[in-house]
């Protein structure tokens, strides 16, 4: 989450699918993530949505420069990319930024930014968890190790060739501005920015929790209620991470 005087954003990065770490103290979802939260930190407030997309991916391609990464080998791997959604709100502009898998409410109005191929893959791991629970597996058993998703892991990578050709992310390439929202913000009273963390975005952040964790208590492998590409692994408290923040700009 960044709060500037310009701008209030919430950034997430993708989860990691390879073993080749660019940092040595953080995984690269991680990382892509504090490059942005430190570049929103740096840029001018009447910025537009276009120019910030160019700006983050020159941040990205010098940090790639700075450790010797091969370009050609992202373009042809680009599961190895940095690789983070982020949505941010321009105060400045009054518009609100999608690049990515976001969410947020505009005055209760509901916006997301899906990946397309999500919702495939997660009803794939379901009817594979699915028929597994029919054989005779128990619910702990995807708890600790989670098949359904090694068995779409495959499709998952693959997807990932397709980010920023069908789809828009923050990677150090030319971002896919066909698939960046902009929403007009202006004259609004209230704004909710959030990752996809959250199954349903509602207007406060405990109705949110509540209704996460009611979800979770009774389809904690994401299975049914919420159907996802993860589930709540044993000593977390959710199937992903996630960040809420809830705000007005009166000026």
């Amino acid at each position: 989450m960044v709060v500037t005087d310009s701008f209030v954003a919430v950034i997430d990065g993708s989860t990691s699918k390879s073993n080749v770490q660019l940092h040595p103290d953080m995984r690269n979802g991680q990382y892509a993530m504090m490059l942005i939260c430190r570049y929103l930190k740096t840029i001018p407030s009447d910025i537009t949505c276009k120019d910030f997309c160019e700006g983050i991916t020159s941040v990205f391609q010098e940090t790639y420069r700075e450790h010797g990464i091969s370009f050609k080998e992202l373009q042809e791997n680009p599961v190895e990319r940095l690789t983070a959604s982020a949505i941010v709100y321009s105060k400045y502009r009054k518009e609100i930024w999608m690049i990515g898998d976001c969410q947020c409410l505009v005055d209760g109005v509901h916006h997301d930014n899906e990946k397309p191929a999500e919702a495939v893959n997660a009803m794939k791991r379901s009817r594979y968890i699915h028929e597994k629970l029919k054989q005779g597996a128990k619910v702990s058993d995807f708890q600790t190790h989670d098949t359904g998703r090694e068995y779409i892991l495959h499709d998952i990578i693959d997807s990932c060739k397709s980010q920023n050709i069908t789809y828009a992310v923050i990677d150090g390439f030319p971002v896919f501005m066909g698939g960046v929202k902009v929403i007009s913000a202006r004259n609004c009273h209230e704004i909710v920015l959030a990752t996809d963390g959250y199954p349903r975005l509602l207007p406060t952040l405990s109705e949110s929790e509540e209704w996460l964790q009611s979800t979770l208590e009774s389809d904690p492998l994401c299975i049914d209620i919420h159907v996802a590409t993860k589930a709540v692994m044993k000593g977390n408290n959710s199937f992903d991470d996630r960040t809420y923040i809830r705000f007005t700009d009166t000026e």
